[in-house]
């Protein structure tokens, strides 16, 4: 009797763990969503996480930017959302947690085949506003740029004198193509052959896109010269979700980007962890 209650009992034990590693594997997937800067390197993120936590789903949605990811998160129609920027004072106030996670140079970006390999702050306004055409070999500067409230151009806006009198001065005179999103930025800067456009250096790493960064006023966008502030265009990654209604999956994603092992992944990314 005593052998065949402790079959009953195994069996039991192994029906209950075998009932719990079904729930624990059906945690429902959960939804990452917001800027497209962030895309790149949380797609990386999530696709890493997954090779650990085989139960669990992160999902990153297509770019609705980072007051998309704001307001999704807010509304509860996603559970992290992907910002690329400071939080505006209405944001502040919705009771978000902010999580900066990483920062990217922001780049001015060209095909292989432009001689250029740096340009000044002065070289960037005379291009903005018309004056600047032609790269050292004579070809013509085809500028690609991104729309008004753009995170990255808020930055351009403030580290380079001139920039946004130049661009507001040029925008209604399309001396330049805009595009939405950092996919379509990248997309049209990787077919096009003189093209000079706007983009950040952990897209370029961890895209592979077939462009070259120049310099500004003979500074490298690298990680030292971010880190030092030689290099002063970057923008800051960061997560926002709500502390009370985070998941399980939620949880360990978050604590998997900012382990050790998340770091590393976004070093070899091109990106400087926070």
């Amino acid at each position: 009797m005593e052998w065949m209650e402790r079959m009953v009992l195994t069996f039991f034990v192994a029906v209950m763990m075998s009932a719990g590693a079904s729930a624990w594997a059906q945690d429902p997937p959960i939804v990452v969503a917001g800027s497209g800067t962030c895309i790149p390197i949380v797609r990386i993120l999530a696709k890493e996480f997954q090779r650990s936590h085989p139960d669990m789903e992160v999902r990153v949605s297509p770019s609705v930017g980072s007051s998309g990811g704001v307001t999704a998160v807010a509304d509860g129609a996603v559970e992290i959302g992907m910002v690329s920027r400071p939080l505006r004072t209405d944001e502040a106030g919705k009771g978000l947690a902010f999580k900066p996670f990483a920062r990217t140079a922001i780049v001015f970006a060209a095909a292989p085949s432009v001689p250029d390999r740096d340009l000044s702050s002065a070289d960037i306004v005379a291009i903005y506003r018309g004056q600047k055409n032609r790269w050292k070999n004579g070809r013509t500067i085809v500028v690609l740029t991104r729309e008004p409230r753009d995170s990255g151009l808020a930055v351009l806006r403030g580290k380079i004198p001139g920039f946004g009198e130049a661009y507001d001065a040029s925008r209604d005179k399309k001396f330049w193509a805009t595009f939405y999103t950092d996919q379509e930025m990248n997309q049209a800067l990787s077919r096009s052959w003189d093209a000079l456009g706007i983009t950040d250096r952990g897209a370029v790493v961890a895209e592979k896109l077939p462009v070259k960064m120049l310099s500004l006023n003979g500074v490298e966008p690298h990680d030292n010269n971010v880190r030092s502030g030689r290099y002063p265009l970057f923008k800051t990654l960061a997560f926002v979700h709500r502390p009370e209604t985070l998941s399980r999956t939620g949880t360990s994603f978050l604590q998997f980007v900012f382990s050790g092992r998340g770091r590393k992944i976004l070093k070899t990314h091109g990106y400087l962890p926070e």
